[in-house]
């Protein structure tokens, strides 16, 4: 239980520290994301605004007429205009409004040294319309950021202005920080990961010992009332053969004694069986069986129970003829009789007058269940998710007047739990409740099954 806890709270401050790493992660990339980019455009705003001013005075020049003469070749028009303040890493061009290209202008034409951009790949982004927003376009192998404006001149008007950057390396660097980010948010998240089990442990280690010294005062104490219960029962035995010459006043007494040693020692056993079970382990004895029988039996020890309650209890027999089913299975049978006794008498105890309680069998290759209907009171939904927790009271009143422990169904799940097998249950108020155990029909050994 507390290995179990232990890992849920590791596993639980894990999640958060990675869910903050990878917020922190991303917020940081988005960041310098944001930066590069802001960078770029701007850049690249400045650069069209700076070449729409130039053609502008180019316009107004007499070398202007050469832009709209269709015999000057456009080499000579690229030697005699370049536009000033392009770094090496950038290039522009001017189109017409048939997308044909004017001139295009970069470093290169100048100086060598400049960004051979890879004009055929760029196209289709040179001829898409500009709408002042910047784009990355990937181009062999390359990453450019280009866009665009559209020239308002009226001798110019509907001209096209692209520019563009190649920013490869501001890729490349995002590239690299979102493994770093990554290798790094994977690093911490193991590290913290480290930090919440032992800090986990930490905190589990007071709680754990408490519950052991709990858990060693249960089975302690379980131990050392049952050797002056054994005295009281016996001397009650003896008794109870000359009770009929008490008068009926102590003979009342009597009777409400022998009532209280009785349920006192049912509370003895079930605290020792748990505190056994707490342990981690609960030590099963395996023999092969009919559930049936079993079933049977128990139905007739309750009989006397379920008579005096004015409740009906009915073995609801599902087959027939010679193909009775004996339900044979491999378990403890001194547990799995416990486990039917518990969810029968459970049944009876909480029934109205003039009830009944339905028994009946389930079975096939794979698994056998046994299922006991009711017509009580039955469970409201909010109780249906700790009826199995021990000394869980629905109803305080009644559970204190009734002669159960509160400690039954607690056991009930333990046994079930022992034998991998499956409880479950379904109630209506004021209508009933059905319980059904589901056992394995062939079972491998199941001695010391850990119940942590």
């Amino acid at each position: 239980m507390f290995k179990r806890t232990r890992t849920r709270l590791t596993r639980e401050f894990s999640l958060t520290i990675g869910i903050i790493l990878m917020i922190s992660a991303i917020f940081s990339l988005w960041m310098v994301q944001q930066m590069l980019t802001t960078t770029e455009d701007n850049q690249l705003k400045s650069l069209s605004n700076q070449y729409e001013a130039e053609l502008q005075k180019l316009i107004e020049s007499p070398k202007g007429n050469a832009l709209f003469d269709p015999s000057v070749e456009r080499e000579k028009v690229n030697s005699f205009y370049e536009p000033g303040g392009l770094q090496l890493n950038q290039m522009a061009w001017l189109l017409d409004p048939n997308g044909e290209m004017i001139f295009q202008s970069s470093p290169s034409n100048k100086n060598s040294s400049g960004v051979n951009f890879p004009l055929t790949a760029l196209l289709p982004s040179l001829h898409a319309e500009p709408d002042n927003v910047y784009r990355n376009v990937s181009a062999n192998g390359r990453t450019f950021r280009i866009g665009g404006t559209i020239l308002s001149n009226s001798k110019i008007n509907d001209y096209r202005i692209i520019v563009a950057q190649e920013v490869t390396s501001d890729t490349d660097l995002l590239s690299q920080l979102r493994w770093a980010f990554a290798g790094f948010a994977l690093l911490m998240l193991a590290a913290g990961g480290a930090a919440g089990y032992i800090l986990a442990g930490r905190a589990m280690g007071p709680i754990s010992q408490a519950f052991h010294r709990q858990e060693q005062f249960t089975s302690d104490a379980s131990h050392e009332l049952r050797t002056p219960l054994s005295i009281l029962k016996s001397a009650y035995e003896v008794l109870d053969e000359e009770s009929d010459k008490l008068p009926d006043f102590h003979r009342n007494v009597f009777m409400k004694t022998g009532r209280e040693i009785h349920h006192m020692s049912r509370l003895v056993d079930n605290l020792l069986v748990l505190a056994r079970s707490d342990s981690g382990r609960i030590e099963l004895v395996l023999s092969r069986f009919s559930l049936r029988h079993t079933i049977l039996q128990v139905m007739e020890q309750l009989e006397p129970i379920a008579t005096s309650k004015h409740v009906k209890l009915i073995w609801e027999n599902r087959q027939s003829g010679s193909g009775v089913d004996d339900a044979m299975i491999q378990a403890d049978e001194v547990r799995i009789r416990q486990l039917i006794l518990i969810v029968i008498e459970n049944a009876i105890q909480y029934n109205r007058e003039g009830g009944s309680v339905i028994v009946s069998l389930e079975t096939n290759p794979q698994k056998v269940s046994f299922i006991v209907r009711d017509t009580g009171i039955g469970i409201e939904n909010e109780h249906l998710p700790r009826i199995f927790e021990r000394f869980y009271r629905m109803d305080k009143a009644r559970t204190r007047r009734s002669e159960g422990t509160g400690l039954g169904l607690a056991i009930a799940k333990q046994i079930v739990d022992a034998h991998r097998a499956k409880i479950e249950v379904w109630s209506t108020p004021q209508v009933g409740t059905t319980f059904r155990v589901s056992l394995p029909s062939i079972s491998d050994s199941f001695q010391n099954v850990s119940l942590s």
